[in-house]
C-alpha cells in the first residue's frame, strides 16, 4: 500500500516513542500510525501525520530515547534489557506530563493492573496478530487521560494557590480592620447590615472608653460616629459608663 503524500510532512501533533521488540507488530503498528492524519491546526496547515514515530527495541534504548521532545510512549511489557514495568515506572518519575500506553500480547488482567499502577495511562492487549486500529484507539485514550489528569492537577494547584492568596488577603484585612474576622466559608458571609453591626460592635469594644479614638480610626467625626452607631444599634463607647461600672 502506497504511503500517503502529506502536504506538510515536517508537521505533527505528537512525537511517539514506540518501544517493542516484536518486529512484525512494531512494523504494522508504525506503518498504520504514520498514516493517521493530524487533527490540530489542520485547517491552517493542511494535512499532515498525527505522529512522528521514534523506535526502541529494548528497555534501555526506550529510556535513552525518551527525550524532552517525546510527548507519548507506547511500551511493550515484555522486552529485553529492562522490562516494560521498569521502563514505565522510571518514565513516569521523570516525566509527569508524558502519555504512556502499555501493551502486550495475551496478558492476564493482573498485567494491566500492574502497568497502570506503575504509571501507564492506558493498557492495550492484542492476541496473536497485530491490531493497529485498536492500538490507535488505545493510544488516543492514553493521550486523553494524561491531558485530563494534567488539567486536573493544574486546576488543583491553582485552587491551592488561590486559597493561600485568600488567606493572606484575609490576614491583611483583619489587621486593617481591628476586631473583624474575615469569613472562612460561604455560610460565614452575612447580609451587609448584620456584618456592619458585628464589625462596629467589635470596634466599639476594642475602643471602649475612647469614642474619639474610634472616630479617628474610622476616619469620621465624632458626631458621624454617633449617627453610625445609632443606625446599627451599637452602644457608643463611654469612658464614664465604664468608670461608673468599675466604681460599683
Amino acid at each position: 500500500m502506497a504511503r500517503a503524500r502529506w502536504e506538510r510532512p515536517e508537521e505533527h501533533d505528537h512525537v511517539l516513542l514506540l518501544a517493542d521488540d516484536d518486529d512484525l507488530h512494531l512494523e504494522v503498528v508504525k506503518r498504520h500510525l504514520e498514516s493517521v492524519p493530524g487533527r490540530q491546526r489542520a485547517q491552517v496547515l493542511g494535512r499532515y501525520p498525527l505522529y512522528r514515530i521514534l523506535v526502541a527495541r529494548n528497555g534501555e534504548e526506550a529510556l535513552r530515547r525518551a527525550t524532552a521532545q517525546v510527548t507519548a510512549v507506547a511500551v511493550d511489557l515484555v522486552m529485553p534489557r529492562r522490562n516494560g514495568l521498569e521502563v514505565i515506572q522510571e518514565l513516569r518519575a521523570r516525566r509527569p506530563d508524558l502519555a504512556i500506553l502499555a501493551f502486550t500480547a495475551g496478558a492476564p488482567a493482573s498485567e494491566a493492573v500492574a502497568a497502570v499502577m506503575a504509571g501507564a495511562d492506558f493498557f492495550h492487549e492484542y492476541r496473536d496478530e497485530p491490531e493497529p486500529l485498536a492500538f490507535e484507539r488505545a493510544l488516543e485514550l492514553a493521550l486523553d487521560r494524561r491531558r485530563l489528569t494534567r488539567l486536573i492537577e493544574k486546576g488543583e494547584a491553582e485552587v491551592d494557590e488561590a486559597r493561600a492568596r485568600l488567606s493572606q488577603l484575609s490576614g491583611d484585612l483583619a489587621r486593617a480592620m481591628p476586631g473583624f474576622r474575615p469569613p472562612q466559608a460561604r455560610e460565614d458571609v452575612l447580609p451587609f447590615k448584620e456584618a456592619a453591626r458585628r464589625y462596629l460592635t467589635a470596634s466599639a469594644r476594642l475602643f471602649e472608653g475612647d469614642s474619639q479614638g474610634l472616630a479617628r480610626a474610622l476616619g469620621i467625626s465624632y458626631f458621624a460616629l454617633r449617627r453610625l452607631l445609632a443606625r446599627y444599634q451599637v452602644p457608643l463607647p463611654s469612658r464614664s459608663r465604664r468608670q461608673g461600672t468599675t466604681s460599683r
